[in-house]
């Protein structure tokens, strides 16, 4: 398996597709699909098809792609478009894959996946290098893209997938699965600006289908800019399916991502998840909105299907739990054997939908097993249409504080263990929430956010934007010290992409009062003319007057001439790109406007 003599196949007609699958490849090879054609059937790849010695470990990737700007189309009908079985060092790019066709209601004639990579091997062997970017792939009767090891922990280490569209498949867009109870079939998997949108689900199946991001028997997992959209409509079993989540895993981040409008005919239809059995994860920096079920639910079992040490932190839940019938429905659902879970600066805004005032911001159950250790603070709850704040039925240790509870004007309602609360001080009376060391905790203040006409249609960090706190907001500050009252680290920033504490103290919810400047992070020539470019980043929404001046004379901040402004910030590094006059040499400051 010399990678030097690597050759390159490439691919015309449909006679040299089909002969692919008689061919063993060595690593290094390529294969070349002629752009803007369409090759019908199914590729086979097996263990004589591999970029990998017998061991796992990558020699040099094999590659299958499209040749020239167009990709090419795997038209599989009811099969599979490519399966890889016990091989690694693989990658895709590039493809349009695409089956027979689901149905709005489920039905479909296609029984295969689009991309699957599956491993059976024995002694617990990872494949190493695994990538898949730039793939669309739609109407498979089962998975857009899967990966999955069922050998004790045999399985994949290494895999990237990155720009995948899957969409209008059946069970799922794409996701990951280990061997039963295993939480490292698969080892540092990144998925990456991908966008899942329309699983349908299957009315028929008994588990739960439709989902969008799944992943499954991860160790070191990471789901970041990704969006998924309208899917699960047909699930029927009374869980699942998520718009992006994670189960029987360790160590997942799920961050600056978006999920909304999932739904379900009986189950979750929610937007995020840590479910059973996760363990040290992360849910941060995304935004929920318009789901069935809750924007951000965490789950779990009995046994070796708890949840454990996981965080949800600085996002925010619009509008979730639309669907009563969702047993998750609100916009933050805490449920079953749960331990060690902190909650906090998030921002969750729920309304009553027609005629139902029983979907709470936050919702802490018991369906067995009480959450415990469950500490919930620093964020914003804010309800309209005399909808519930906050509803628990547990006897754990469930802690609140610090929290600030808006009703929007309307009757303030928290349900607790059977009793109803229409004020702060009474549930806190009562139940002793919101109290740290005797001394009471929690606010009941308009949060004024920066934009307060929050029915502007709008999505992503544009409609973020909106849940910004204004200089003016009384919760500026106001947040508890977590490190010093729960010994919770924070994190280093917000959900605008500013520090996590900026002033004094930290502020209640999912933004932090931009105190610090933009951070400039350097200046070159412009490549495609004349000018110069200033790369910064700030927090989301947030944009800069730009001054220049060719001396260093006068106050900068208000004396210097006026440049273009910056655009509105979006948490990323940015660039700004100025054209002044030739020959000169110049300085330049970002002011926030």
């Amino acid at each position: 398996m010399d990678p030097c003599a690597a050759a390159d196949h490439v691919v015309t007609t449909q006679e040299e597709f089909e002969a692919l699958n008689s061919i063993d490849f060595e690593p290094g090879d390529r294969i070349l699909l002629a752009g803007g054609s369409t090759f019908t059937g199914s590729l086979i790849f097996g263990p004589n098809d591999s970029g990998t010695d017998e061991q796992g470990q990558l020699i040099a990737p094999i590659i299958l792609t499209s040749l020239g700007e167009e990709r090419a189309t795997i038209s599989a009908g009811d099969g599979n478009a490519l399966l890889f079985y016990n091989a690694g060092g693989i990658e895709v790019s590039r493809l349009n894959l695409t089956g027979s066709g689901v149905a709005p209601d489920g039905m479909t004639t296609s029984t295969g996946s689009g991309l699957t990579f599956y491993t059976d091997s024995e002694g617990d062997l990872k494949y190493r290098h695994l990538r898949v970017d730039e793939v669309d792939v739609s109407g498979f009767g089962s998975r857009g893209l899967v990966i999955g090891g069922y050998n004790g922990n045999s399985g994949y280490d290494d895999v990237r997938i990155t720009r995948v569209h899957a969409h209008h498949n059946l069970h799922s867009g794409i996701e990951t699965f280990g061997f039963t109870g295993s939480k490292s079939s698969l080892a540092n998997v990144t998925v990456s600006e991908c966008v899942a949108n329309d699983q349908a689900g299957d009315p028929a199946s008994t588990v739960n289908t439709g989902s969008g991001i799944t992943l499954g028997g991860v160790t070191g997992g990471l789901i970041e800019h990704c969006v998924a959209y309208g899917n699960g409509a047909n699930n029927q079993p009374a869980e699942g399916p998520i718009g992006i989540w994670a189960y029987h895993s360790s160590n997942v981040v799920i961050q600056h991502n978006e999920s909304h409008h999932n739904v379900t005919s009986n189950g979750d239809g929610g937007g995020f998840d840590l479910d059973i059995g996760v363990t040290q994860s992360v849910m941060q920096y995304n935004y929920s909105h318009d789901n069935a079920g809750a924007g951000f639910l965490v789950y779990g079992k009995s046994g070796s299907s708890g949840n454990a040490d996981n965080v949800v932190r600085y996002n925010v839940s619009e509008n979730d739990g639309r669907d009563p019938g969702s047993f998750a429905a609100s916009g933050i659902c805490v449920c079953d054997n749960i331990d060690d879970l902190a909650v906090y600066g998030n921002t969750v805004l729920i309304s009553a939908a027609a005629g139902i005032t029983t979907i709470p911001a936050i919702k802490v159950m018991e369906a067995g097993n009480d959450p415990d250790d469950i500490v919930i603070a620093n964020n914003i709850f804010v309800s309209s249409g005399d909808t519930r704040l906050v509803y628990q039925d547990s006897d754990g240790d469930v802690r609140f504080a610090g929290n600030n509870y808006w009703s929007s004007g309307d009757n303030f309602v928290i349900r607790d263990n059977g009793s109803t609360y229409s004020s702060l001080s009474s549930w806190r009376s009562s139940k002793g929430q919101e109290k740290l060391s005797g001394k009471s905790t929690g606010s009941t203040l308009d949060p004024l956010f920066d934009i307060p006409d929050v029915s502007i249609e709008s999505t992503g960090n544009s409609r973020l934007a909106a849940f910004r706190l204004r200089s003016s907001s009384p919760l500026i500050s106001k947040g508890l010290n977590l490190k010093t009252s729960f010994g919770i680290d924070t994190g280093p920033r917000d959900l605008f992409g500013g520090p996590s504490l900026q002033g004094t103290a930290h502020e209640v919810g999912a933004h932090e009062l931009a105190v610090d400047p933009p951070k400039i992070l350097g200046t070159a020539s412009s490549p495609d003319g004349p000018g110069i470019v200033i790369r910064y980043q700030s927090e989301i929404g947030v944009s800069f007057a730009v001054r220049r001046s060719n001396t260093l004379t006068g106050d900068p901040e208000t004396e210097w001439p006026l440049a273009a402004p910056t655009g509105p910030g979006n948490g990323l590094v940015l660039e700004y790109v100025d054209t002044p006059l030739e020959g000169g040499r110049y300085f330049y400051v970002l002011v926030r406007e």
